[in-house]
């Protein structure tokens, strides 16, 4: 008798895809390639969770389309719109997801500081703060940072840290 390992439901994908890739990523917060990929885990919940619990997302999540009526979900795409919608962080990953596998956007998120391209999202080298004197004065870690307007760069740590607590409270609230 085989035994065969597959991914059915969202709670397959969070336990098996989700939780080790960012997982991976803070163990290795220097590393662009584990933060890209918990970037594109971490959005693409949103296609397992939709898929998995279609009939109950679709009652219970509404999105504003461009003409500003809010519509109820009714594919994965505007479930993730909804998301967005609600929160932001949600919108950034959504972007870094696209432009990891895309280099280039055309169609950049209409959220503040979202990506449009994948060189967007980049390791920074440590800095210095001249005017600080006190213990960590200086910041000698590495860091991937998504690039901000005017200098105001966001540091991706926290945006995975918010988006996983998105999903985390979702799970709980919707019994996923």
């Amino acid at each position: 008798m085989r035994s065969t390992f597959q991914l059915n439901t969202a709670a397959d994908y969070w336990l098996e895809m989700v939780v080790p890739d960012c997982s991976e990523y803070f163990a290795n917060n220097e590393s662009l390639r584990c933060a890209l990929h918990a970037a594109i885990s971490l959005f693409h919940m949103s296609d397992w969770v939709f898929h998995t619990h279609e009939a109950a997302v679709k009652t219970s999540f509404t999105f504003i389309d461009r003409n500003g009526t809010a519509l109820p979900v009714y594919d994965p795409a505007s479930f993730a719109t909804a998301l967005e919608q609600q929160f932001s962080d949600f919108g950034l990953i959504r972007g870094i997801a696209h432009a990891a596998k895309h280099l280039k956007l055309n169609n950049v998120r209409p959220i503040p500081n979202a990506p449009s391209h994948a060189a967007n999202t980049a390791v920074h080298g440590p800095t210095f703060a001249p005017n600080v004197f006190a213990p960590g004065v200086f910041d000698t870690r590495r860091r991937v940072m998504l690039a901000g307007a005017n200098g105001s760069d966001v540091q991706f740590e926290k945006i995975v840290r918010a988006v996983y607590a998105m999903w985390t409270s979702l799970k709980s609230t919707h019994g996923w």
